[in-house]
């Protein structure tokens, strides 16, 4: 019994690790800047999103009778420290332009870049009995195409002809979780044993190697055709990059976790939330940030981030820092 729990213990402390890397990787790539830096830097932290979307999929039962509770705990965890941070994000907004800015911003998570994740989330949360449907039946491959058709036709299609997005369009499908599926769908099936990853580790990890210089030839092709976009996360490259790298993360889960402590990631990790909601404004009220050099201005806005809400927990108490999101 207790090397059971020493085993539970290895592999909880390693997905406070993973999320760690997650939101140090999300920090770091709001804090790149562009050109060079974004086609070679990027890659190695363009798994950010994927692994916290894997990880939710991972740690959800798809046997489960009470879909309603399981709604309203995740979608109410999430959704009211949306509201309050939208609300802190948009009281500049609304000294100069009425109240009407907050719920456009509370509707299309335009209050800081990186609330479009919260309605991804909330979507997935939603959509999850019938990706568990899905994925115990034989149409299991259509979970695996729906990212790769969305950037088809919302990205790749547009690069190769010259148009554009309409700005609704662009809003809507950023807003989605069609660029995402690959990612929860895959912690899904591999968290509830629907598949299993029989690929060596070493083998993955060549692979994610190669991928790496893959996407950044990808982005540097963006480059040269004018798409300002070029680092993004949502391209063909980075999902298999993504992929490989959640597969390396499912790997070690499965082999019982990471015989590692540190407690500046464990902390890391705990309010990995907080500072996904909080970091953007930190980066708005630090003093000639844009002076500071990359990748030191990464470093000071992730340990401002995370120092700011351990403060605030500590001062709020654990219960209500839960509800503004510092946990």
């Amino acid at each position: 019994m207790p090397e059971i729990l020493t085993q539970r213990q290895e592999k909880n402390n390693t997905i406070q690790l993973f999320r760690a890397l997650a939101i140090i990787a999300v920090v770091i790539i709001h804090t790149t800047p562009e050109g060079v830096c974004q086609i070679v830097c990027r890659p190695f932290v363009n798994f950010s999103v994927a692994l916290f979307l894997f990880l939710s999929g991972y740690l959800t039962k798809a046997e489960n009778n009470g879909w309603g509770a399981f709604f309203r705990k995740r979608i109410t965890r999430v959704a009211v420290p949306y509201i309050i941070w939208t609300v802190l994000y948009s009281l500049p907004d609304m000294f100069h332009h009425g109240v009407g800015c907050l719920f456009r911003n509370l509707i299309t998570a335009q209050a800081a870049g990186p609330f479009y994740y919260i309605l991804v989330y909330i979507q997935f949360v939603l959509l999850t009995p019938l990706l568990c449907r899905l994925a115990r039946s034989r149409y299991r491959f259509i979970g695996w195409l729906i990212t790769p058709a969305s950037f088809i036709v919302f990205k790749y299609y547009c690069l190769f002809t010259g148009t554009a997005l309409s700005p609704t369009t662009f809003l809507i499908w950023g807003n989605s979780c069609l660029g995402w599926v690959t990612f929860y769908y895959l912690g899904l099936l591999s968290g509830n044993r629907i598949i299993e990853n029989r690929v060596p580790l070493k083998k993955l990890s060549i692979l994610y190697i190669a991928s790496l210089i893959l996407q950044m030839a990808e982005a540097y092709w963006w480059y040269r055709l004018g798409d300002g976009n070029y680092g993004t996360q949502s391209k063909m490259t980075s999902l298999v990059s993504s992929t490989l790298f959640l597969l390396i993360a499912d790997n070690i889960l499965k082999g019982g976790g990471i015989k590692f402590r540190s407690r500046f990631l464990q902390l890391t990790g705990d309010y990995s939330f907080g500072i996904y909601l909080c970091h953007i404004m930190v980066m708005t009220y630090i003093p000639h940030f844009y002076s500071i050099p990359y990748p030191l201005n990464s470093v000071v806005v992730l340990l401002l981030s995370l120092g700011l809400c351990i403060l605030c927990d500590k001062l709020s108490g654990p219960k209500l820092g839960r509800w503004l999101g510092f946990r």
